[in-house]
């Protein structure tokens, strides 16, 4: 499990430049509440849904095509809330390759062979915002 700390250093308002990244990043994907924006926008259920995490969606075309987004994640995660209804928790950052994001380097995923981050940006993560599990988020289906 990764959890990386906070940049420290401030902005002339008081607030952290990272502060201005996730607020750029919650406005740009608050459409992915809706399940249906996140298929239009060519995202895919991948079928991958790990425990206290989630069900991903992504487009696998562009893991590889080394562009790494800070507001448009190639990943949107989704707790499963029964019933077939799905909850936006989390975004992730996804490369074939290293880099980072947000001022933080990817981690490599040995079960999945990919760099990847995850952001905790719609359901709060006790171990951190860019921890890879959530233990706030259910078990899947």
């Amino acid at each position: 499990m990764v959890a990386w700390p906070a940049p420290a250093s401030a902005s002339r308002d008081g607030a952290s430049p990272l502060r201005h990244q996730l607020h750029a990043l919650r406005k740009a994907t608050a459409k992915f509440h809706n399940i249906k924006a996140t298929l239009r926008s060519g995202r895919v259920d991948l079928h991958l849904c790990v425990d206290q995490m989630g069900q991903h969606f992504a487009d696998p075309t562009t893991f590889s095509d080394g562009v790494l987004d800070p507001v448009d994640p190639e990943a949107m995660v989704y707790e499963d809330r029964g019933n077939g209804h799905l909850r936006l928790v989390a975004v992730e950052w996804v490369s074939t390759t290293p880099g980072d994001m947000l001022g933080m380097p990817l981690h490599f995923n040995p079960d999945v062979g990919l760099w990847v981050m995850h952001a905790w940006i719609w359901k709060s993560n006790p171990d951190g915002m860019f921890a890879d599990m959530n233990p706030r988020v259910g078990d899947c289906p």
